[in-house]
């Protein structure tokens, strides 16, 4: 993953902005929100476990 962490924010941007249109090519609305729900959530679940282990990082060096 370390292509993720040589990328600037704009480049980023750029990557996930071209990503959601060639994803929702040929999908009608529902399915494009059913994606980006999807999305989302996965998401947030990324950032529940980078939290969680930074914590546990954290504790350990208490």
């Amino acid at each position: 993953m370390n292509f993720f962490n040589n990328l600037s924010g704009t480049e980023l941007i750029t990557l996930a902005t071209i990503l959601a249109i060639y994803l929702s090519q040929g999908l009608n609305p529902d399915e494009v929100d059913t994606l980006g729900n999807f999305f989302a959530a996965l998401g947030a679940n990324l950032s529940t476990i980078a939290t969680s282990e930074a914590n546990t990082i954290i504790n350990d060096n208490l």
